[in-house]
């Protein structure tokens, strides 16, 4: 057991890794799960979306769960889930089937991911969070440059089921990682058998919307950047190795971009200026990768821009919560955004299968970019009101 915050932040981090790496893992090897099933653009955008859509129907119920349970059962049981959903997916022999499996990975991922943000905010104060939630957000894209990097070989030389029980493997390490090193915040009650309660006043639950608006918002560039980032490198002449290393430099880029963008709002005092440059500057390079041949240094660009303000809004969104509502709170941020992500990928493949080329969905990914910024300026002058009243 340790006590240490960073080093509890530590362990935490091993769990979105494990996270990244088992969501990417479809993109990471499209060509080869598609040519092996016979699937389309439209049902790889579904299969990466089904990893997030049932956060919609299971977000607001984890939040009620947070009133009976303790923080570290409910995670170690959305890891176990997600192990179970890999087992399921290295099984399947045809959409539907890797679907069942994607959803039930995804179940566990929606469960794990309310109460590690609450781990988080309650391990940190009201200077270091927004810090702390940046450096927590890292182990996303670590995972996910991981899978880009690694499962495309695997699967050409193993088989791509055999890529769906790695990311099971990968579940079970985080989940012993976790039990052997988890504590809770000195001071903190254990909560268990009490009764179950999802009380927000209307004012807390109209900003906790409008962030997890937000929220979801600026994640569905990414993530479709992520998703049709491969498949447009390999429609230029990229083999499917070349093409995962290269969109892999965004998330390695990444790294040091989420904890510099929020020190840098935290020191500057100006989230909204350092958001806004972040975003406007990664949707120019976006746009700009199906045009020019420099995918390296434009998939580091995206990476490393589209990054920094991932803490900066997370932080905002925290902000808005009131500290015994953080597991509701969560749950309301988060089925707005596993909503999102759960429809929305796969109508951004339907537009690269109607307009015939995977750039379809990279402007997509830079027009929503540039749409995140009045977003969050919105909400960041909404929330400094409310503190003010």
């Amino acid at each position: 057991m340790l006590s240490n915050r960073w080093a509890i932040l530590a362990i935490l981090i091993v769990v979105r890794v494990a996270m990244g790496f088992q969501f990417q893992s479809v993109a990471s090897i499209t060509p080869i799960i598609a040519a092996d099933l016979g699937l389309d653009y439209t049902q790889i955008g579904a299969l990466v979306g089904f990893y997030m859509l049932p956060g919609v129907v299971m977000a607001i119920p984890g939040g009620f769960l947070g009133s009976r349970f303790a923080d570290l059962t409910m995670v170690l049981f959305g890891v176990g889930l997600m192990a179970l959903g890999g087992v399921v997916a290295g099984l399947a022999d045809n959409f539907n089937f890797l679907a069942c499996g994607r959803l039930l990975s995804g179940a566990g991922a929606v469960v794990q991911s309310i109460f590690l943000v609450k781990m988080i905010a309650e391990w940190f104060d009201a200077k270091s969070v927004v810090t702390a939630m940046a450096i927590m957000l890292t182990g996303w894209p670590v995972g996910i440059a991981i899978a880009l990097a690694t499962l495309g070989p695997l699967a050409a030389h193993w088989g791509w089921q055999a890529v769906m029980y790695l990311t099971a493997i990968g579940c079970i390490l985080a989940m012993g990682v976790l039990w052997l090193g988890y504590q809770p915040p000195p001071g903190s009650a254990a909560t268990s058998g009490g009764r179950a309660r999802f009380r927000i006043p209307r004012r807390e639950l109209a900003m906790l919307c409008f962030a997890g608006l937000v929220w979801t918002v600026y994640n569905l560039a990414y993530f479709s950047f992520l998703s049709f980032g491969p498949a447009l490198l390999i429609e230029r002449g990229m083999d499917v190795t070349a093409a995962g290393r290269a969109i892999s430099l965004a998330s390695w880029a990444a790294l040091p971009a989420l904890p510099l963008g929020g020190y840098l709002a935290d020191r500057t005092g100006r989230p909204g200026l350092i958001l806004a440059i972040s975003c406007l500057l990664a949707a120019t390079a976006t746009a700009a990768l199906p045009l020019f041949d420099q995918p390296y240094l434009l998939c580091a660009a995206i990476g490393l821009f589209a990054a920094a303000p991932a803490g900066i809004i997370m932080g905002r969104a925290i902000s808005v919560m009131s500290p015994a509502r953080r597991a509701q709170g969560n749950a309301i941020l988060y089925t707005f955004f596993y909503g999102g992500m759960g429809v929305i990928p796969g109508l951004i493949g339907w537009s690269a299968d109607s307009a015939g080329t995977a750039a379809a969905p990279l402007y997509i990914s830079a027009t929503i970019l540039v749409l995140s910024v009045p977003l969050f300026l919105a909400l960041n002058a909404a929330s400094r009101r409310r503190e003010t009243l």
